[in-house]
C-alpha cells in the first residue's frame, strides 16, 4: 500500500518549509534530512546539545554516502532538486569541487541556504533559487549529476519529475535518490501513525522500495544500485528528533501544541516500526549508442 496524500500542493509544501525550516535545522544540527549511524544499535545521546552534534554527524555521513553515489568531480554541474537549507549541497561542493544548483519551493530555504553558502565562501559555486522541479525547464543534457534528497516524497507525480531530471542529465550522468520507503507492508496498527506523519509533513507519497526500479525505468533511467540503510537511519533519526523537540524550549504557539503532540506520538510509533525504511537508490541516464 502507498501511504501519503497525493493532493499535496506546492503552496502547502512551501508554507510548511517557510515556517519550520530554521527551527528544524537547529534541532538537527543544520540539515533537515535523516542521518546514518554505522552501528545499528547506536542512538543519539540523551543530552540535547550532544544529541544535536550526534545527529549533525549522522546527517553529514548520509550526505557523504549520497556524494559518493553521484561520483562527480571538479567542474561537474549538479542539480539539487529540493535543496532544503543547503547543507548537503555545500558539503557536496566542498568535497568534490562540483558546482551545484539548488532549487526549492520555499523562499525561506533559499534565504537560509544562500546565507550558508556566503558564510562558507562558496557562493561562486553553489547557488539556490525558487523553482518547482516539476515545472522548471533546464537545457537538455546540462547536468553531470542530480539528486533528490528526501524531496521525491513531496511530489504527487514522481514519474513526471524523474522524466524532467532524465532530460536535464547528460548521457552517463547519475541520479541519486535518498528517501523514506516502505520496506514491507506496514501492520494495520502502524498505518494511522504513518498517515499522520505524511499529513503533517505534506508528504504526497511514501512508495514501496520494490517500486523504484520500474519507476526509474519508466523515466528512461537505468538502476545501478538499491541500498537499504533503514536500520542505520530510521529509528535513530526519529528518536533523536523526538528528543530534540521535547527538549526545545522555544515558545510554541498554542495552535501548534496539539499538532506537535500528534507528530511526536506518530514518530514514536514509527521509530518502532521496522517496515518503515530508508534507502539510497542510484540510477543513470544511458549513454547514446
Amino acid at each position: 500500500m502507498i501511504s501519503g496524500f497525493r493532493d499535496v500542493t506546492p503552496q502547502a509544501i512551501a508554507e510548511l518549509y517557510d515556517r519550520y525550516s530554521e527551527r528544524t535545522a537547529a534541532l538537527l544540527g543544520g540539515s533537515i534530512h535523516f542521518g546514518h549511524w554505522p552501528d545499528p544499535a547506536e542512538s543519539a545521546p540523551a543530552a540535547p546539545a550532544a544529541s544535536v552534534a550526534s545527529v549533525a554527524t549522522a546527517s553529514a555521513r548520509m550526505t557523504r554516502l549520497m556524494t559518493d553515489a553521484l561520483g562527480v568531480g571538479p567542474g561537474d554541474r549538479v542539480l539539487d532538486a529540493g535543496c532544503g537549507t543547503g547543507r548537503p549541497a555545500l558539503q557536496l561542493a566542498r568535497t568534490t569541487g562540483a558546482t551545484v544548483t539548488g532549487i526549492t519551493l520555499s523562499g525561506e530555504q533559499v534565504r537560509l541556504a544562500s546565507a550558508a553558502a556566503a558564510a562558507e565562501g562558496l557562493s561562486d559555486r553553489v547557488s539556490f533559487r525558487l523553482a518547482d522541479v516539476a515545472e522548471a525547464r533546464f537545457p537538455a543534457d546540462s547536468f553531470d549529476g542530480a539528486w533528490l534528497f528526501e524531496s521525491l516524497l513531496h511530489m504527487p507525480d514522481p514519474r513526471h519529475v524523474l522524466r524532467r531530471i532524465h532530460d536535464a542529465l547528460r548521457p552517463g550522468a547519475r541520479l541519486a535518490i535518498a528517501n523514506v520507503v516502505e520496506r514491507a507492508p506496514l501492520p494495520a496498527a502502524s498505518r494511522p501513525a504513518l498517515d499522520t506523519f505524511c499529513a503533517l509533513n505534506r508528504i504526497a507519497a511514501i512508495l514501496p522500495l520494490a517500486d523504484y526500479p520500474a519507476l526509474l525505468a519508466d523515466a528512461g533511467l537505468a538502476v545501478e544500485s538499491v541500498t537499504d540503510v533503514s536500520e542505520h537511519s530510521v529509528p535513530q533519526t526519529l528518536r533523536a528528533l523526538c528528543a530534540a523537540i521535547r527538549a526545545d524550549d522555544t515558545d510554541v504557539p498554542p495552535e501548534e501544541r496539539e499538532e506537535r503532540r500528534t507528530l511526536l506520538d506518530a514518530m514514536d510509533r514509527l521509530a518502532a516500526t521496522p517496515e518503515l525504511g530508508y534507502a539510497i537508490v542510484v540510477a543513470s541516464k544511458p549513454r547514446r549508442p
